[in-house]
């Protein structure tokens, strides 16, 4: 399949840098870095001895994302949009597209998205990344090892505060802290709390067990639907842990709830974890852990590294190159889990030390909550 232009929005940001500089060897001249700093674009795409351009584009403004889909065929957002004009284009021109977009949880893909993309020839796979989108595929893997259907997936997340993000993700955890949201447990949708209702979670060494708590990452939103799952459920795990126990204890006393309501408080609680990221850099340990359950057994994917900014990139340019290379080549909207082909998913993050382990536990059971569960769900 054709390597036309890879625009990637947000192309000079912490995690779409890292794109850049994965896709740019092996698709030389067609990687575009583009926003609405067109210097900082231009600067990082000198920085390339590849070919790399750049190019403006402000998401909030329909007309500047038509002037810059001019010789485009893959758009990779890695910014946040408040509304979906980016995916939208990407839809009615017939283009491929992928995102790591965190908030597939309140802002779902519409049936009229779907439908147009089938009409359209779009190649949509929406939640690239960590979790979603490596997170997705391992639960895909785990899946396929299975002799019946899937009963429960459950995937944790660690992250340390001294590692590299953006303004944007800090922002995420603040927004997500006090908003209830729905899990799919034994079938029903029930309510749920963020930072709830803690479980030891067996990371990769060196990280041990730790305490991970309820947390909206969107992938548990399309288990049900894509995997089969009866409970899908996403926590989050933080070093250092007390950071987790304080939010935990913010939100069951309703103060994380207040404090969000409050601009000033907001940007006051950015600044702490802007100085809490600066005093403990160098701590940057992440890992993942996907557990898929069935009637007669169970399979669990992990992985450990270092810099989740790092690990982000590398997922979403593995879905970035399926979608380019014609490994997603049915038309719609769709899911990780439900197109990317898993052996070069999985190969592609070997060739850049990453090396997820997938394990089967025929009999195993789901870890157990610890401590005081914070409330039942419902």
């Amino acid at each position: 399949m054709s390597s036309g232009g890879i625009l990637i929005v947000g192309g000079y940001g912490v995690v779409g840098r890292r794109i850049a500089a994965d896709l740019a060897p092996d698709y030389p001249g067609a990687v575009i870095v583009a926003g609405r700093n067109l210097e900082q674009a231009q600067s990082l795409a000198i920085s390339f001895a590849t070919g790399m351009r750049a190019r403006y584009v402000d998401v909030r403004q329909p007309e500047s994302i038509e002037a810059a889909l001019d010789g485009v065929e893959t758009i990779v957002s890695c910014i946040d949009q408040a509304e979906p004009y980016l995916l939208e284009a990407a839809i009615q021109h017939g283009l491929a597209y992928t995102d790591l977009t965190p908030h597939l949880i309140t802002r779902r893909p519409t049936d009229a998205m779907r439908e147009a993309a089938v009409r359209s020839g779009a190649r949509v796979v929406l939640g690239a990344g960590l979790a979603p989108g490596i997170s997705s595929v391992l639960a895909r893997a785990a899946a396929d090892r299975l002799d019946g259907p899937v009963k429960r997936i459950e995937t944790s997340v660690l992250l340390s505060i001294g590692d590299e993000y953006g303004s944007a993700s800090r922002a995420y955890i603040l927004d997500e802290i006090s908003r209830p949201y729905r899990v799919t447990v034994d079938g029903d949708d029930r309510r749920a709390l963020p930072f709830t209702r803690p479980t030891r979670v067996a990371f990769p060494a060196p990280l041990g067990r730790r305490a991970a708590y309820l947390f909206p990452f969107s992938d548990q939103v399309f288990y049900p639907r894509t995997l089969g799952a009866r409970t899908a459920l996403t926590r989050l795990a933080l070093d250092p842990p007390w950071l987790a126990a304080v939010a935990s204890a913010l939100v069951r006393t309703g103060l994380a709830a207040r404090l969000a309501a409050r601009s000033a408080s907001r940007d006051r609680s950015q600044a702490l974890l802007h100085r809490l990221q600066a005093g403990y850099r160098g701590g940057d340990w992440y890992g993942l852990v996907v557990e898929v359950a069935g009637p007669g057994g169970s399979a669990r994917a992990s992985l450990v590294g270092h810099g989740q900014a790092e690990v982000t990139a590398v997922g979403a340019a593995a879905v970035v190159r399926a979608l380019v290379d014609g490994g997603v080549d049915k038309p719609g909207l769709w899911c990780a889990e439900e197109v990317v082909p898993v052996g070069s998913f999985l190969e592609h993050l070997r060739r850049e030390g990453i090396a997820p382990q997938i394990e089967c536990t025929p009999g195993s059971r789901p870890a157990q909550p610890a401590g005081t569960p914070g409330g039942r769900l419902g």
